[in-house]
């Protein structure tokens, strides 16, 4: 079992990589893995309710500011079968869900994603980026191509399209790191 983090945003996207999102949360589910998300709205919610519904582990890390909201909120998420109140601001709360997943898949993203890709490559993280879901995921392939963030080449960024297969590279990589 391999515990991945998956790094989104809140934001309004296009359906296309809302169902990519959903497929990825399907596919973690379905290889028996454990979801690990900022636990709000957004693509959050999307990708758990996708891995909530084929019986998967869902976990989200709760920021402060996000521990008091009532379900009208849309930022609430009903998909988190494990809640970790956090007592964290967002950003805080970032190196919980980095430290906490073996292995990490950038869907589209913003600032708050583009943070958690570098906490992620600081600790070594395996870290795969979701192709064609706009945002900090396309971003990042343009800043860079090699798939390193500078010269220390810590983490190779993955890139992968297809959002099945980017579960089983995250694995696979988590699995190296790992030592399995």
């Amino acid at each position: 079992m391999v515990q991945i983090g998956v790094l989104t945003t809140y934001d309004p996207v296009p359906s296309e990589v809302e169902a990519k999102a959903r497929t990825l949360g399907k596919a973690i589910a379905r290889r028996g893995h454990v979801l690990i998300t900022g636990g709000d709205g957004g693509l959050m919610r999307a990708v758990s309710e996708a891995a909530f519904r084929e019986g998967g582990t869902t976990v989200g890390i709760i920021a402060l500011e996000m521990e008091g909201i009532g379900g009208a909120h849309p930022w609430h998420n009903p998909y988190n079968r494990v809640v970790i109140r956090s007592g964290q601001s967002f950003t805080s709360r970032s190196s919980i869900v980095v430290r906490s997943s073996d292995a990490l898949i950038l869907v589209a993203g913003g600032v708050g994603s583009l943070t958690e890709v570098a906490m992620a490559y600081n600790m070594k993280k395996p870290v795969v980026v979701l192709k064609g879901t706009g945002m900090m995921a396309d971003r990042l392939m343009e800043l860079f191509p090699e798939g390193f963030l500078d010269h220390r080449k810590l983490v190779h960024l993955r890139f992968e399209e297809d959002p099945e297969k980017a579960v089983d590279l995250a694995a696979e990589l988590a699995g190296t790191e790992r030592g399995m």
